[in-house]
């Protein structure tokens, strides 16, 4: 697997638990290098959110999970650009 050349995180060899994990992780770096944000960007999301949670008391915080805050810090940069947006037209009919 080829990184994004500013990813410093797990270039050698990124280890997941889980498939959905290994596809955060490959959708963030992918937007990355198509160009729709900066690495910086999504490091900085990602160090805030880790922040907020290591700030809250911790009966509030839950269990420490790296990739649960890879994806909240992956959903603050595409809502912060605006990469989704929800459509309000029905699907077309299919009955005949």
């Amino acid at each position: 697997m080829r990184l994004h050349g500013s990813c410093t995180t797990d270039q050698g060899a990124p280890r997941f638990d889980y498939e959905w994990q290994r596809r955060a992780f490959g959708l963030a770096v992918a937007l990355s290098e198509f160009g729709h944000y900066r690495w910086e960007d999504f490091q900085h999301a990602l160090i805030e959110t880790i922040g907020r949670w290591e700030r809250a008391p911790e009966s509030e915080r839950g269990d420490w999970e790296y990739y649960d805050h890879w994806v909240v810090a992956l959903q603050k940069v595409i809502d912060e650009r605006g990469l989704l947006t929800t459509t309000t037209a029905s699907a077309p009919n299919r009955h005949h």
